[in-house]
């Protein structure tokens, strides 16, 4: 984590070649001592980026003050061979050095038509 970005994550297998990646649905959750979250979290794939608003939830589930989160169904294909990395931008306030969060994919792989 730095100023610019919540987080940085990327998925640990890649969309092999004569595959395509069919995502259905896209998760995260953030949580932190202070601030907050300004912008939106993005799937990278190759230069495309989807946007995927936080909202702000109701109360945490431990000590930790803000908890943002989101879950969207959709529908993206991503055609191999790529490789998928999610990154949070926009943190801010005091207090992000303990934050903490997650993001999940789901979805399923087939031959490419």
């Amino acid at each position: 984590m730095d100023h610019t970005s919540a987080g940085r994550c990327v998925l640990p297998d890649q969309v092999p070649a004569g595959k395509r990646l069919t995502i259905e649905t896209v998760t995260g959750f953030y949580s932190a001592d202070g601030g907050g979250i300004l912008g939106a979290a993005f799937i990278t794939v190759g230069t495309i980026r989807y946007a995927f608003p936080w909202v702000e939830c109701g109360t945490p589930p431990s000590n930790i003050r803000r908890f943002f989160g989101f879950s969207h169904a959709v529908r993206l294909y991503v055609d191999g061979p790529a490789v998928l990395q999610f990154d949070a931008a926009g943190g801010s306030g005091a207090g992000t050095d303990t934050a903490d969060g997650e993001y999940s994919i789901t979805g399923f792989l087939e031959a490419l038509p």
